[in-house]
């Protein structure tokens, strides 16, 4: 027999009222039901009416409609109730109980039914065969097959869960697409679940649910040029940007989904300090003022700790990063005392390991896919020489 099996499914619409007699309320329901007892399955229907005192059997009359109504079966039965398997088309029935006596009582109104056609849908495919939630994709489910249908139930499930799609698009009952809203998705495995009107379903299991790796990376490669603002580097150089500064960063975040992501940030910098390459003007015309030209280079490693919120599934996040790191500093020059006119040559010369306190807040940004374009602001404050400077940063990073 033909996988798409054609079976006729009971769509009962009846409301029996027209018996005299007292009556008790039914415990059978109607409905329908597939027998598999003779191997293929057969769709059998249940007629139910309200069960009587007093009645020895009852007396079910069917007719088909055809252009008109037709007598098509009768049968008696002592329950309350009829089991039949009928084939598509219109239909109405009447019952009529016999008394103990055996004796014709009234007969009910004619109740008017349909039975239509069922039909048993089928999943060939799906694409993909997973939702990794720690991808930027949309949630889009495609499953190819038969007898899928618009008014088709199609949904994800588990023991805990029932995942409903937000937009279901069927293609010549052959396929359909569905959409699942990111927000609402929860870990674990599922099955596809399709139900079609006539109450026939299939079932594949296996889609996965979760997070395709426990940890997410990103390397960053940014221009991070730095400000003096205060202390000792803000003395012998002034507040001005020096442009020199480039940064690479590796930064480890929890793939689990959370309101605030941690995770750490390991960092390498460099930075040069010269007047040539800053905003500071070539001359200082204020005789209280100290000059300089000095050459200043700083090596930094710097270990964060990594707070993340996100926004529209990482399309943006913005990050808090705190911590502490290390700095080789070395360089010389030497710096003039203009003070009162006179101009006082002095060596400078500098070959230390600084430490100091790190913050800052950044932006990320979704370029394309994995790509990300990131904007910060970075505080650092030295320990020794209690420098204070501000760090600008614009970068480029890749997510893996």
């Amino acid at each position: 027999m033909d996988n798409k099996i054609f079976i006729f499914l009971y769509t009962v619409v009846f409301l029996f009222s027209g018996l005299l007699y007292a009556q008790e309320p039914s415990s059978v329901s109607p409905g329908y039901f597939v027998d598999t007892s003779a191997g293929e399955p057969v769709f059998k229907q249940r007629l139910v009416w309200d069960k009587e005192e007093y009645v020895l059997y009852y007396e079910v009359a069917i007719q088909i409609f055809s252009g008109q109504y037709r007598e098509y079966r009768v049968l008696k039965t002592k329950n309350n109730y009829i089991e039949i398997s009928l084939n598509p088309g219109r239909y109405r029935y009447s019952v009529t109980p016999y008394d103990l006596l055996e004796r014709r009582c009234d007969s009910s109104d004619w109740e008017e039914f349909s039975i239509t056609t069922a039909y048993q849908p089928e999943i060939i495919k799906i694409v993909p065969e997973y939702f990794y939630m720690d991808q930027n994709i949309n949630r889009v489910l495609f499953i190819s097959g038969n007898n899928i249908f618009d008014e088709s139930v199609i949904y994800l499930r588990n023991e805990e869960n029932e995942l409903i799609p937000v937009e279901k698009v069927v293609t010549n009952n052959s396929s359909v697409r569905l959409v699942f809203n990111d927000d609402t998705l929860i870990p674990g495995i599922y099955e596809i679940y399709i139900k079609n009107p006539g109450g026939l379903e299939v079932v594949l299991g296996g889609f996965f649910i979760g997070y395709h790796r426990v940890i997410e990376a990103f390397f960053k490669l940014g221009f991070n040029p730095i400000i003096p603002l205060g202390g000792e580097l803000e003395e012998l150089f002034g507040p001005y940007l020096y442009y020199p500064g480039v940064t690479f960063r590796l930064e480890s975040l929890s793939s689990q989904r959370a309101s605030f992501k941690a995770g750490l940030e390991f960092a390498l910098s460099l930075y040069r300090l010269n007047d040539k390459y800053s905003t500071k003007p070539s001359s200082l015309s204020n005789n209280d003022v100290i000059f300089s030209d000095l050459d200043l280079s700083l090596f930094d490693f710097t270990l964060n700790i990594s707070l993340q919120a996100r926004y529209n599934h990482l399309r943006n996040a913005a990050t808090l990063s705190f911590g502490f790191g290390f700095t080789a500093i070395n360089g010389s020059g030497y710096i003039y005392d203009g003070f009162l006119g006179s101009k006082y040559k002095t060596e400078y010369t500098k070959n230390e390991v600084n430490s100091y306190l790190d913050l800052s807040l950044s932006g990320l940004f979704l370029m394309k896919e994995s790509y990300y374009l990131e904007t910060a602001v970075e505080f650092v404050y030295y320990f020794k020489g209690d420098s204070f400077v501000l760090r600008p940063r614009i970068s480029m990073v890749i997510k893996v």
